[in-house]
């Protein structure tokens, strides 16, 4: 990721997206980042933001159910979530370390339910609450 790129908040689901669309000038291939936060903290209007900003004009949805959705944008895009899916073995079996690669960047929603099988150079983005639509985002790199 190229330095540069300061969080904050966002006070309404515009204002996060858009936050996602300038985080995106940010990203390079090879990166993996870990979204940790609470239910409707913004992380799946962040990620909509995101891929908005690498210029992919499809529907972006969580991949609450089927797990990860692969997205052809600027850069190819893995999106994950863990939501529904803690068991590190299946993961595993899943093929999960085969997305980490110098060609995608992964993005993985409650990244903190595999935190064991994330690579040393993830980059963590907390979200949280701050009020009914005051979203907080913070950066922490490795």
């Amino acid at each position: 990721m190229k330095s540069g790129w300061v969080g904050g908040k966002t006070n309404s689901a515009e204002a996060t997206l858009k936050s996602g669309e300038h985080f995106a000038d940010f990203l390079e291939k090879g990166d993996v980042f870990a979204f940790i936060g609470e239910l409707a903290s913004g992380k799946t209007t962040f990620i909509k933001g995101i891929l908005k900003g690498l210029d992919y004009n499809k529907s972006v949805t969580s991949p609450t159910f089927t797990l990860v959705n692969e997205y052809d944008a600027k850069y190819p895009i893995i999106h994950i979530d863990c939501y529904r899916e803690d068991e590190l073995e299946r993961w595993i079996k899943l093929g999960l370390n085969d997305y980490f690669s110098e060609e995608n960047i992964v993005i993985i929603e409650w990244a903190d339910k595999m935190k064991s099988l994330l690579p040393e150079n993830t980059i963590k983005v907390n979200f949280s609450h701050k009020s009914l639509n005051s979203r907080e985002i913070i950066l922490i790199t490795p």
